[in-house]
């Protein structure tokens, strides 16, 4: 039998960090990015009591401003262990210049 991956186009950081900020306590982020038995725990908890919900949603934040400001590899993947996609500006810093980011691909 064939092994056969099929390859997902990355998720997005924006709505994975609008998902995280707004309906984060029901693990709607965890959700989107493919982790569903954490969404499960997430939402069963009310997001840790509102502690986890403050820690996913600080991490996202600092992920998408270090991908902003030129970092390639964030600490926040999907559950298939792949990048999400987008900073929190238009643009993004790299290799000391700006590069287009949001409408690149």
């Amino acid at each position: 039998m064939e092994d056969i991956r099929v390859s997902h186009k990355p998720k997005n950081r924006i709505i994975a960090l609008t998902l995280g900020c707004f309906l984060g306590v029901f693990g709607m982020d965890r959700f989107y990015l493919g982790k569903w038995k954490s969404g499960i725990a997430k939402a069963l908890t009310f997001g840790g009591l509102g502690l986890w919900w403050f820690f996913d949603n600080s991490i996202m934040l600092l992920d998408a401003f270090l991908f902003s400001f030129g970092k390639d590899s964030g600490f926040v993947k999907d559950a298939d262990g792949q990048d999400l996609r987008y900073g929190l500006s238009m643009f993004r810093f790299k290799g000391g210049r700006l590069q287009l980011d949001w409408f690149s691909n």
